[in-house]
């Protein structure tokens, strides 16, 4: 496998839809859950209310890692990219506007402007948006 340039990590982080979040409870129990994402301004933005199980690991363990990958119908062409960082809470109403804007364009995009289910819109005040703050990120691609 070969190491990813930050041009190649940041056209991915663009074209993928869903990745994993990945956590660990404090003794050490691993948990991970697929979600849709953006990428902006060097942070993973996401949609995370804290309640049920991922609530109550992230209350006590922040630190989380972010798993995104990618293949042709033949194993000829894939890679991957891994986020590691802290989760924090996006308070400031500027950054969740620019980040839901940056969503909202990505999957627009991806899915050709239809929206199955969509319409419903939550106020920014109580949008549940999340962001790894990030610690380390690299990505590799079949050589």
């Amino acid at each position: 496998m070969l190491a990813m340039n930050p041009a190649q990590i940041e056209t991915q982080l663009a074209a993928v839809r869903i990745g994993r979040l990945c956590m660990a409870t404090p003794d050490g129990q691993p948990y991970a859950i697929p979600m849709p994402f953006c990428w902006n301004k060097g942070a993973l933005y996401l949609r995370v209310p804290l309640k049920g199980r991922k609530g109550q690991i992230l209350a006590k363990n922040p630190r989380v890692c972010f798993e995104i990958d990618w293949h042709t119908d033949t194993p000829d062409d894939y890679g991957s990219i891994l986020i590691e960082g802290r989760l924090e809470v996006v308070a400031d109403l500027a950054e969740k506007a620019r980040a839901k804007s940056a969503n909202d364009e990505k999957y627009d995009r991806l899915r050709g402007g239809h929206r199955p289910g969509h319409g419903r819109q939550t106020p920014l005040e109580e949008l549940a948006l999340q962001k790894i703050v990030v610690a380390q990120l690299s990505g590799r691609i079949r050589e």
